[in-house]
């Protein structure tokens, strides 16, 4: 499974990941960009959706953990948050590949499938992400989101639904753009090298 074109996939998104993410963590906006290269790690090996999964949940626990060490102590308590999106990356979001990559490009498609697996995506990670948010770190983790728990805390809401609905604000939108931008680098991406990557491990 883990042959040398996929370990070096691995390494490259999960480098995305980390990049992108704490960028983003640093400016305190109140989205992520954090699982960008966990798509599109799942999106290179669709063929094998098996495959996709383990390949992309690799990369996300390698850059929480990068992240988490140098840049953002919150986000490894968010692994679960990270299963919820390789499931979702390798088994639904995969679906959308050929799309992608069609040639010519079918623009109503393309981005009906960003919308939907992005927000599919985003509501996922929200409920998943919400008890973590209130339990472990009482709806402050500092990013860019807790304004938004507050000020869902400003109008009335208990912890729980300032977190949920926080959640629910900022996620299908932040997984929707990152969709976008996996899909983008999808379809950039050489066919050679996708072939390259997609063929199986020699026995």
């Amino acid at each position: 499974m883990f042959t040398t074109q996929r370990l070096i996939v691995i390494a490259l998104c999960a480098a995305l990941n980390f990049s992108i993410g704490s960028i983003v963590y640093l400016v305190k906006l109140p989205l992520y960009f954090d699982s960008v290269g966990t798509i599109l790690c799942a999106l290179l090996l669709a063929a094998d959706r098996r495959a996709a999964f383990v390949c992309c949940l690799v990369c996300a626990v390698t850059s929480t953990l990068m992240t988490g060490l140098l840049v953002n102590p919150f986000l490894p308590w968010f692994v679960a948050t990270d299963l919820t999106i390789c499931l979702v990356s390798a088994f639904l979001t995969t679906h959308a590949a050929e799309t992608f990559r069609a040639r010519p490009p079918r623009p109503a498609a393309f981005a009906g499938s960003v919308l939907l697996y992005g927000i599919i995506t985003g509501v996922c990670a929200a409920i998943v992400s919400a008890p973590v948010v209130v339990y472990l770190f009482g709806g402050v983790t500092g990013s860019g989101s807790a304004f938004v728990v507050a000020f869902f805390l400003k109008t009335g809401q208990q912890l729980m639904s300032a977190a949920l609905l926080s959640g629910l604000t900022a996620d299908p939108i932040d997984k929707t753009l990152q969709v976008l931008i996996a899909a983008l680098l999808f379809r950039a991406t050489p066919t050679d090298f996708v072939t390259m990557v997609r063929a199986p491990a020699r026995t």
